[in-house]
């Protein structure tokens, strides 16, 4: 038989080490690592991480791997200088919980001396939401604090500095409820009677004076003794826990009403700390104390800069200025009397605690922050609310407990407030604990270490919510594992690299499964998106100097190998964020990363599919092997015969199989005669080439023998 060419020019499929290297597809190869396969019939070097402009040079050795890392998205300023920058920020807490925030312009700045407790081990988790960021230790036995920065903007004179900027501040975490303090002895400052139109208010000595007198015949409250109820609203109309027993309102925090009467109420503000930013206002409320079943009725809706008001369906009456003694009083505009400051209230309102938060007084918990025995170890923002997992909170029998299972939840865009009630337990008593919680398509993606819970969030209600898919082997280990990309969510464990768009789907079935377990540590594993080639990027051990990895290629769906130091980086990193449309990282170094996909020098190995030219089974003679390529550098190329390893199976002269040449062409390998046969071939090109270097094609000349 004649002499023929067999020419192999395609390799987009990428790395299958799974199946048998005579049985893989032809755009397959048995070895790729190192390389980028996604432009048909090139193989180029990968890229690698470069130094991002933002770099701080202090207290980042200690950050914890597959930590510390977050992006966010402003509107106004969140550095300390207060200088506008908008746009794209890094946060950065590093393992001391010390917080770092700064554009690329910049280098990162301590912001504002802020910390998540003096721990060593800190391993932080973020959510942003409405202009704030939130930020705890996910750590829950370091028993830290959660901070929380906010952009705050308020009006009105005499408030917090800095709040007629849009520059985020750093805010006391929680919700702390009103104490006794806050309020005058009020014991002898009864309110007048509305319908005298002479109450003009007191200066209070501290932030409030609340005046109040019971009278009146037409009242149609019922008589009984009645407890006040006082409540802080805080930013995003968000509510504390009520406060009762407040003495310096009445002798014992009570108000009696006998049949008729009702309760006339004035409430003096003064200029003190509370005009706090995230302090936006106050409500009073009354509760029959003889009345095992009432709720909390609303009697008096405060707004420090927008006034008062009886009742959430009415406009605020603005607040009278009583500049001379600087306090402002609240002013009932709608009676008829020109200078009333007291509401006659003569008939319980329709709003209750109850009804205006919906959910009830007596809820032992409603917020996380400012109590740092409280905690959780993941968090989203899902359909205008957050949900966080696996938590230190309070049960539903009032015990604190970390409960491994668990989901607290907002009500709608109410992004701080956590009512114990409002919750969801997962796959209770499996001896599982959640580890990630991820959002995608009106599904919450709730990731425990072994198995996958997809619960459908689409309705607006919490009672429409349900489990669409259990799924077992489908967890995560690392919450760094997870990330979105064009292809959905993709996340890896110990059984693989999976995504999710329309249904799960595994884009590591082409690698071996021994293989995989092998450069997978799935407690430290981390994945990430690199936006401008669309591709994905694996590290298998975050705590390590010498990684190994993958990067899969979303439009060829390929895989390849990674064992370079300059791609995965010779040094504990961080989490994986996608910042400026690259993909970011932190190197144990002190180093901010950014990937750049331009070819960069690597060290390569590549190898064909043992190649039988479709005749498995006929002798053939083999002579000479072309490559077309470029910039090879030291790299060479040999070959094996029948499953034999690959060696320098050449001609014996000076470099007879190197891919030295420095510019593009075809150059052709003679193969010596006595290894010229054999039924089977497969190629490998290896070793350290030029960030230049391209192979486009590689070409056999054999002659198969004659069948018998």
């Amino acid at each position: 038989m004649p002499k023929i060419s067999v020419p192999l020019n395609r390799f987009e499929g990428g790395l299958n080490n799974r199946d048998a290297a005579r049985d893989i597809g032809d755009n397959f190869l048995a070895e790729a690592t190192n390389v980028d396969v996604s432009s048909v019939g090139r193989i180029r070097p990968l890229g690698e991480f470069k130094n991002l402009s933002t770099s701080i040079t202090s207290n980042v050795d200690n950050h914890q791997p597959g930590y510390g890392l977050f992006k966010i998205n402003v509107d106004g300023s969140p550095e300390a200088s207060g200088t506008t920058t908008t746009g794209e920020h890094l946060v950065y807490v590093n393992g001391d919980a010390e917080v770092y925030i700064g554009p690329t312009s910049n280098a990162l700045a301590d912001w504002r001396s802020a910390d998540l407790g003096s721990v060593s081990t800190c391993k932080p988790v973020f959510y942003y939401a409405d202009g704030g960021l939130r930020i705890s230790d996910s750590e829950l036995g370091n028993a830290s604090v959660t901070s929380a920065f906010q952009r705050l903007v308020r009006s009105a004179n005499g408030y917090a500095s800095g709040l007629d900027s849009e520059e985020m501040i750093l805010i006391d975490a929680g919700f702390a409820r009103p104490v006794n303090a806050d309020f005058e002895d009020s014991d002898a400052k009864d309110c007048v009677a509305a319908a005298s139109g002479a109450e003009d208010g007191e200066n209070p000595s501290s932030d409030f004076l609340v005046q109040t007198l019971p009278s009146g015949t037409d009242g149609l409250w019922p008589a009984s003794t009645y407890t006040f109820g006082v409540s802080y609203v805080y930013y995003g109309n968000q509510e504390s826990k009520i406060s009762t027993g407040l003495t310096n309102i009445s002798a014992d925090g009570t108000i009696t009403l006998t049949d008729g009467q009702f309760p006339n109420i004035s409430v003096s503000i003064g200029d003190g700390d509370i005009k706090l930013a995230q302090i936006q206002g106050m409500r009073i409320y009354l509760r029959d104390i003889n009345n095992p079943d009432d709720e909390f009725t609303l009697l008096l809706d405060i707004d420090f800069e927008q006034g008062s008001r009886i009742s959430l369906a009415d406009d605020f009456d603005p607040l009278v200025d009583a500049s001379a003694g600087g306090f402002d009083v609240t002013n009932d505009a709608k009676n008829v009397n020109a200078d009333n400051r007291a509401y006659a209230i003569k008939q319980p309102g329709l709003d209750t605690y109850a009804t205006i938060n919906g959910y009830s007084s007596d809820e032992k918990e409603i917020s996380f922050n400012g109590n740092s025995a409280y905690g959780y170890k993941t968090a989203v923002v899902a359909n205008q609310r957050a949900f966080v997992g696996n938590i230190d909170y309070v049960d539903s029998e009032g015990r604190t407990k970390v409960m491994g299972d668990r989901i607290q939840y907002t009500p709608v865009r109410k992004y701080d407030l956590f009512p114990q009630s409002f919750y969801l337990d997962i796959g209770t008593n499996d001896g599982d604990e959640i580890v990630k919680l991820a959002e995608f398509q009106d599904k919450l993606f709730v990731y425990k270490k072994n198995k996958l819970f997809v619960i459908n969030i689409a309705s607006g209600s919490d009672a429409g919510w349900y489990v669409e898919a259990e799924l077992e082997n489908r967890g995560v280990q690392s919450p760094g594992a997870v990330c979105k990309s064009d292809l959905g969510l993709v996340w890896v464990n110990e059984h693989g690299m999976f995504s999710y768009s329309e249904q799960i789907q595994k884009l590591s079935s082409t690698i071996d499964d021994t293989t995989w377990q092998t450069n997978i540590t799935a407690a430290t594993a981390i994945v990430g998106y690199i936006p401008k080639k669309n591709q994905i990027i694996v590290v298998g051990n975050t705590n390590t100097d010498t990684p190994v990895g993958y990067l899969y290629d979303i439009q060829t769906q390929s895989i390849v190998n990674i064992n370079s130091t300059s791609v995965l980086e010779g040094d504990r990193v961080s989490n994986f964020v996608v910042y400026g449309e690259e993909l970011v990282c932190l190197a144990d170094s002190g180093t901010f990363k950014r990937y750049d996909p331009t070819p960069a020098a690597q060290t390569i190995d590549i190898k064909t599919k043992e190649i039988d030219f479709e005749l498995p089974s006929v002798d053939k003679r083999f002579y000479s092997i072309y490559a077309t390529y470029e910039d090879g550098n030291a790299a060479v190329i040999s070959a094996g015969l029948d499953g034999a390893a690959p060696s320098d199976i050449f001609l014996n002269d000076t470099n007879a199989n190197a891919l030295n040449a420095t510019s593009m062409g075809t150059e052709e390998f003679t193969i010596a005669t006595s290894n010229r046969g054999g039924k089977s071939l497969q190629i490998q090109a290896s070793g350290a080439v030029s960030a230049t270097f391209e192979l486009q094609d590689l070409s056999v000349i054999l002659r198969a023998k004659g069948q018998r």
